[in-house]
C-alpha cells in the first residue's frame, strides 16, 4: 500500500505540474485522461491556472496530491482485501 500511496502522489504531481507549465491548457483527450488517473484534479480545473495567492496554490496542489495518494492506497487496500478473501476460500476448498 505504501507503493500505491507514493505512486498516487507521483501521478498527481506529474499531472498538476504539466497543467501548471502549460498554463491550464490541456487538450481535451489529455484532460479526460488526467481526470481518470487523478480524480482530485477537478480542483485544478475549478480554480483555474492562476489562483489568487501562493497560499491558495499550495493548498490546492497539496490537496490534489494527498487526495490522489489516498485514493490509490485505498484502491490497493481493496484489491488486497479481495485477494486475501479469495485465497482463504481456495485453501478451505482444497
Amino acid at each position: 500500500m505504501s507503493l500505491s500511496f507514493v505512486l498516487g502522489m507521483a501521478v498527481a504531481l506529474a499531472i498538476f505540474l504539466y497543467w501548471r507549465v502549460h498554463g491550464g491548457q490541456i487538450p481535451d483527450f489529455f484532460s479526460v485522461l488526467a481526470l481518470l488517473l487523478c480524480p482530485p484534479f477537478v480542483l485544478a480545473r475549478v480554480t483555474g491556472p492562476t489562483p489568487d495567492s501562493d497560499f491558495a496554490l499550495v493548498l490546492i496542489s497539496g490537496t490534489i496530491v494527498f487526495a490522489n495518494a489516498v485514493l490509490y492506497a485505498g484502491f490497493a487496500a481493496g484489491i488486497y482485501f479481495v485477494a486475501t478473501v479469495v485465497a482463504k476460500r481456495r485453501r478451505r476448498v482444497l
